[in-house]
């Protein structure tokens, strides 16, 4: 076994410190024989080693002594969370020093780490980072005005899904104003904002917002990852473009009191998964009911994760893990992270998350 370093100082002081008191003792008794010189030297090397023996064991009484606490802690928050399921007892363990990242699949995410087990933590966070496909000239339409096209449907996305205001429940203007005002999907859009109701004027066709009185978005909890291509459009100088993108949120309570964490001390964070495919058209130049530079939804398909479909106020209404545990959820069971295939036509817009 390797001596650590700081035995073997102290080891070596030790034994400089006993070598003068041997050389006074021999100085002292010079002349009684080479004998009781040579049984000195056996002592102090015993000594030694029984010094190296008890410092060993003194190390590992220390390093059973930290795993013991560590093991003690983590037991006490899972009795807590096994004993006190509805309330949680006023002499709690603090959790501030167990590691969220070790927490157990099951358990909640919280604020501290809003996207914790979550493949949407390392997507993007802003529109910068989401890239455009390179355009390309489409019949008569120049590669400058394709490249416009797309990045005024970049633009609409986000201001449709990520834009701060919006989620916060304000009205979604810039992205009302990059839709064609002479086409009547932007008049229905409107009255569907005014007066959101069943079956056909629910606002979360195209825009995410949460109730502000409610909810509000945890810092560093939106994510967004999505793929985007365009064709000639079904007009002349018209582009389509279709957009595919997943939007990954976490949102916290604010009223009546904030959601209380699976670990005391901490407060939990609810993830809802809003995944839309979109079809828009956009014309390069203006004719007979169509406004050049602006957008014309043909056609939106959206999937919501953890999302309760019997509201429709034109918000997203997602739930905390002890509503999602008492809620009767009748909608299919899916993988919101899964874009390997089209959202089906006539699918329930809600879905219970496999995970989010």
């Amino acid at each position: 076994m390797t001596e650590p370093a700081e035995f073997v100082t102290r080891l070596r002081a030790d034994g400089q410190d006993q070598a003068r008191v041997g050389d006074q003792n021999r100085g002292q008794n010079r002349g009684q024989g080479q004998g009781h010189g040579r049984g000195w030297d056996q002592g102090r090397e015993q000594g030694r080693e029984a010094a190296f023996h008890a410092d060993q064991r003194r190390r590992r009484v220390r390093r059973l002594s930290v795993g013991a606490v560590a093991a003690l802690a983590l037991a006490g928050v899972t009795a807590w969370l096994v004993a006190a399921p509805e309330g949680r007892p006023e002499g709690r363990l603090h959790a501030a020093g167990l590691d969220e990242q070790a927490w157990p699949d099951e358990w909640p995410a919280t604020t501290g780490l809003p996207l914790r087990g979550s493949p949407a933590r390392t997507w993007a966070t802003e529109k910068d980072e989401l890239p455009l496909p390179a355009a390309t000239a489409v019949g008569s339409i120049p590669k400058e005005k394709v490249s416009d096209g797309l990045s005024r449907a970049r633009e609409f996305l986000v201001a449709a899904n990520l834009d701060p205001e919006v989620l916060q429940g304000a009205w979604p203007a810039e992205a009302m104003e990059l839709l064609d005002p002479q086409q009547p999907a932007r008049a229905e859009l409107t009255e569907h904002l005014r007066e959101p109701g069943l079956p056909d004027a629910d606002p979360t066709e195209l825009f995410t917002r949460f109730d502000p009185a409610r909810l509000t978005p945890a810092r560093g909890g939106i994510r967004v990852r999505g793929r985007m291509a365009f064709e000639a459009g079904g007009a002349p100088g018209q582009i389509r473009i279709h957009a595919d993108y997943t939007f990954v949120y976490a949102v916290r309570r604010v009223s009546p009191r904030p959601e209380p964490g699976p670990a005391p001390g901490t407060e939990e964070v609810a993830r809802v998964v809003v995944r839309r495919q979109l079809v828009l058209l956009y014309a390069a130049s203006d004719s007979p009911g169509v406004t050049a530079g602006k957008l014309i939804p043909a056609g939106y398909r959206r999937q919501l994760g953890n999302h309760d479909c019997g509201t429709v106020d034109g918000f997203v209404h997602p739930y905390f893990s002890k509503e999602a545990a008492a809620a009767e959820r009748p909608w299919p069971v899916v993988d919101p992270y899964d874009d390997s295939k089209d959202i089906p036509d006539g699918r329930p817009s809600c879905t219970v998350p496999s995970r989010t």
